[in-house]
Parts: C-alpha cells; sequence; structure tokens
C-alpha cells in the first residue's frame, strides 16, 4: 500500500472574497452573482468577504464610483455627486488588511473599482467621454502589496481553465506551507519537499533545487531560519504562471522513476499521450491520472506521495473553459 500524502489538510486555505460573489446582494446595482467555482470552495476553504464600496457606507444600490488618475494620483470618485471618496477608501483598505493574517488566495470581483486586480478602467477625468487606461482597483492593490505571494484572481479569469488550475494547485499549496511554517520540523520540511518536487518543477524547476538545498541543510541553519528561507523560495517559485513547457518537463521527472517496470506498450502509451497533452488535446488531469495508474500497479511510494498528483480537491476539478 503506498504512502501518499492526504490532499486534506487541517489548515484549509484562507481566501478572501468579493462579497457580491454569492454571498450578498451589494453590487451597486443591488444584484449578487452566483459563482460556481466559490460555491464549490465552500467546503474547502475558509472565506472571508469584503466588499469595500459598501463598507465605507456607499449604500446599496448606489451609483457608480470610479478611478480618477488625478495629477499622477489614482482617486475614486462618484460622477454623479462628485464625492471624492479616496481618503474612506484608503482608511478602509488600511484597517481591513491590518485585521487580517495568513492569507493563501484572494477571488476578487473582476474590473470592479475597488477590487479588480487587473484591467480596472482609470479615467483621465471624472466627466463623461474621458479616456481610460488600464489599472488596479484600490483594495486590491493593497491587497497585493500586504499578501505579494498570495494567490489572487478575478472571477472572470477564473473562468479560463488552465488559469483556475493554477491558482487552485498554488492555493492549496500555499495552505500546506502555512501549516508547516505552523508545525516546524527537519523531517517535516524534508518531507513536505519531497512531496512538493514534481509540483515545484512546474512552477520553476531551479528554484525547486533550491528548496531542495535549504531542505538538506548542509549550511547548519537553526530549524527557524531554513523554515523561513525554504518558504520564502517556495513562494516566488510559486509565484508566477506555470508554463507547459515546465509541466511536461515534471511529468517526464514521474514517469523515469516508474518507466523502467513499464511494457513496451505502456510506455508508448504514455508517451503518446505527452504528445497529446502538449498539443492540447488532452488535460494534465489525464497525465496525472496515467501515472496515478502506476501508482497504484507498483506500490511506488515516492510517486505516490507527490502533491502533483492531486494538487487540489478532487472535486474542484472542472473542465468547463470560458476560452478566455
Amino acid at each position: 500500500m503506498t504512502r501518499r500524502l492526504s490532499m486534506t489538510t487541517d489548515c484549509k486555505p484562507r481566501v478572501v472574497v468579493s462579497r457580491c460573489l454569492g454571498f450578498e446582494s451589494c453590487r451597486y446595482n443591488g444584484q449578487m452573482l452566483a459563482d460556481n467555482l466559490i460555491e464549490r470552495l465552500k467546503s474547502h476553504v475558509e472565506i472571508i468577504t469584503v466588499c469595500p464600496e459598501a463598507d465605507i457606507g456607499l449604500g446599496t444600490p448606489r451609483t457608480p464610483v470610479r478611478l480618477v488618475k488625478q495629477q499622477g494620483e489614482i482617486m475614486m470618485i462618484q460622477p454623479s455627486t462628485g464625492e471624492d471618496v479616496s481618503q474612506a477608501m484608503h482608511a478602509y483598505n488600511q484597517s481591513t488588511m491590518a485585521g487580517l493574517s495568513d492569507i493563501d488566495g484572494f477571488i476578487m470581483k473582476s474590473r470592479s473599482p475597488s477590487c479588480g486586480p487587473a484591467g480596472v478602467k482609470v479615467y483621465a477625468s471624472s466627466g463623461k467621454g474621458a479616456t481610460a487606461e488600464k489599472g488596479v482597483g484600490l483594495f486590491a492593490q493593497v491587497a497585493m502589496q500586504r499578501f505579494p505571494f498570495a494567490a489572487i484572481e478575478d472571477e472572470g479569469r477564473l473562468k479560463n481553465f488552465h488559469l483556475r488550475e493554477a491558482f487552485l494547485m498554488r492555493l492549496f499549496a500555499l495552505a500546506r506551507l502555512r501549516q508547516l511554517i505552523a508545525e516546524p520540523s527537519v523531517a517535516g520540511l524534508t518531507t513536505f519537499h519531497a512531496s512538493h518536487k514534481l509540483l515545484m518543477m512546474c512552477f520553476h524547476q531551479e528554484m525547486m533545487r533550491q528548496c531542495g538545498r535549504i531542505a538538506s541543510n548542509g549550511d547548519g541553519l537553526p530549524l527557524a531560519v531554513m523554515v523561513e528561507r525554504y518558504a520564502g523560495v517556495f513562494r516566488e517559485a510559486l509565484n508566477r504562471q506555470p508554463g507547459q513547457r515546465n509541466i511536461i518537463n515534471a511529468l517526464y521527472h514521474g514517469y523515469g522513476w516508474i518507466s523502467e517496470g513499464l511494457s513496451a506498450a505502456d510506455k508508448k502509451l504514455f508517451l503518446d499521450a505527452m504528445e497529446e497533452y502538449r498539443d492540447d488535446r488532452v488535460t494534465l488531469a489525464t497525465m496525472l491520472h496515467l501515472l496515478k495508474s502506476y501508482v497504484a500497479r507498483f506500490a511506488h511510494d515516492y510517486l505516490g506521495s507527490q502533491h502533483i498528483l492531486e494538487p487540489y480537491p478532487r472535486d474542484l476539478f472542472n473542465l468547463s473553459d470560458s476560452g478566455r
């Protein structure tokens, strides 16, 4: 029987979510948006909701606010009233961030002047017909500064299968790292690194090696320093999109651990499937299922311990894709 590390964790991911995404009718138009991913996440993560615009007293429904660039500074203006709510928003952002800790991710409302993490319109003035450039919502900007390594996306981008997959991989890996930090030990760090080797390779191979050197502790560092350095490199590695080339390399590494026991037909099946994955004709889940079948067949403890085989809870897997 293989020693498969459980995908469950005593330390659930802590995720900040825009309140209008399935929790409360607090959008400017008094509506709420249902979101399938967030609904499925509820049983797997700890959710903290925010609605900066409602929380600073703008009311629901409310006339929209917009971001306006004035003398190089981004302001939040309510065009219908001419009211500048920038200071109220800045105060809210600072007080809210001060009350948040151990945050692994954010799912924010797309294009929101407060919550949008990208692609938010920043106008040249509050008047009609003003030109606009792309920017970041005021709350989202502070969130990214306060938690620079947290997984952050908006609900629109998460409809893209590849972006959603990468987000979930990061989110649950960061929660497992947080659990390691809370209960540090040399043996725990060694096991953590060994079980995340293939997953880290998907994000950054050289940083995976750096983490390996830290975990081996050739420098004789105290445990606290070792874990801190490891966590820093681990977070930095995951703070990027995993490229297909890196994922393919990781899959081949896993395959290499068991390939000697495979028949010629089995090898051909895997290699053909890899080419189909390269051409986007099969999913990563298909390739991982093949590797898991080898774990079952050969009782391969080390391959079976790899979190890449099930990087997030299975019932969060969904093939739907907006194509965006």
